[in-house]
């Protein structure tokens, strides 16, 4: 049985099915309970709840419904409590998308139930869901973005011939130039890739996650095998990284950064190239390639360059004390602070060592 994350549990039940507020943490088998490897959602194992708390203090609160003892629906949650941007719940924070399970019109309505029920009592000023599913159609959307995914399945010939023509001039380009990637689920390759990122954040003008999450991913994903590294080089230097996660037969691209002094290089697309390369032959059917703002028309481009399909994604936000859902601007895109981009490099790790967890 879960043990509750409260002394007073919730639990409700309806037409057999009994909803209770759980923390994966606390349930050693929780991976195999969700049946992850087949529903295939990174963000809902157990390995991610890990690295969300240990790096930032968000306490899991996961609201399932259970039939006979099996899960038979799943809404990941978790609590946010900030001196500096109030206390709400997220599903999930720094995750670009939530991936519910068993969500259908019988249950959806009486899990919203549940998790109004949850904020009042954790005092949540709103809780963020990053999906449709559970939520009203019409119902206004506080933001839109987009969602690219590569089917992996036709194999590797199939894939490059479905890239637009200016990628495979820049996968041969890196090649001719002698680019290479590695691959690796060492802490000394993730903290490579922590240097660039470091910098293409700055870039971006965006405070980079603190060091202490990549060392929590290393421990929690890469070093469990759910994980790697994909490292360009040039002459000794490293000019490009990604970081994936996998589990099931679906992979995700979840960081990329990279060194502009060798952009012309075109180190990142060979990365890219090379991750998707694996994880076709290894017999992966999707890789997601996560979030895009709908203003970041250049990312677009660069996603739908690899043959992605193109979805739209839509966070909802529910104002516990309006009692509903609050629209707002669905143009966002990403845009970072110029004062970060004028930072040095050691003070823009210091915001993001103290502030990165408030923008969850």
């Amino acid at each position: 049985m879960f043990r509750p994350v409260m002394p007073q549990a919730l639990e409700k039940t309806s037409h057999a099915v009994q909803l209770r507020v759980v923390n994966p943490l606390d349930c050693p088998d929780w991976n195999e309970r969700i049946d992850v490897r087949r529903h295939g959602s990174f963000f809902n194992t157990v390995e991610w709840a890990r690295v969300l708390s240990s790096s930032y203090g968000f306490e899991p609160c996961y609201i399932v419904g259970e039939e006979d003892g099996d899960i038979v629906s799943l809404l990941p949650m978790m609590h946010v409590g900030s001196w500096l941007t109030g206390r709400r719940g997220v599903s999930l924070p720094f995750s670009d998308y939530s991936e519910p399970v068993g969500m259908d019109s019988s249950r959806a309505s009486l899990i919203m139930d549940a998790l109004m029920d949850l904020g009042r009592r954790k005092k949540w000023r709103y809780f963020e869901v990053r999906c449709a599913d559970g939520v009203e159609p019409g119902t206004p959307a506080s933001a839109v973005y987009r969602r690219h995914s590569l089917n992996l399945v036709p194999g590797e010939k199939v894939l490059f011939e479905s890239l637009e023509s200016s990628v495979r001039t820049s996968i041969r380009k890196a090649l001719k130039a002698g680019v290479e990637v590695t691959f690796s689920d060492t802490l000394e390759a993730l903290g490579e890739f922590y240097r660039l990122n470091c910098l293409t954040r700055r870039r971006h003008g965006l405070p980079p996650q603190p060091f202490s999450f990549f060392k929590n991913l290393h421990q929690q994903v890469l070093a469990k095998g759910l994980g790697l590294v994909a490292t360009a080089r040039h002459g000794g230097n490293v000019i490009a990284a990604s970081v994936y996660c996998h589990v099931g037969r679906k992979a995700l691209f979840k960081y990329g950064a990279s060194d502009t002094r060798y952009q012309g290089l075109r180190g990142s697309t060979l990365v890219m190239w090379d991750a998707i390369r694996r994880y076709a032959g290894e017999g992966y059917e999707t890789l997601s390639l996560g979030r895009t703002a709908v203003a970041n028309e250049g990312l677009r481009r660069f996603k739908l360059g690899w043959g992605a399909t193109e979805t739209e994604l839509r966070y909802f936000n529910y104002d516990l004390r309006r009692g509903q859902f609050v629209g707002g601007g669905c143009d966002h895109d990403d845009t970072g602070y110029a004062l970060v981009r004028l930072l040095p490099l050691s003070c823009s790790r210091l915001v993001g060592t103290l502030l990165y967890k408030h923008i969850a």
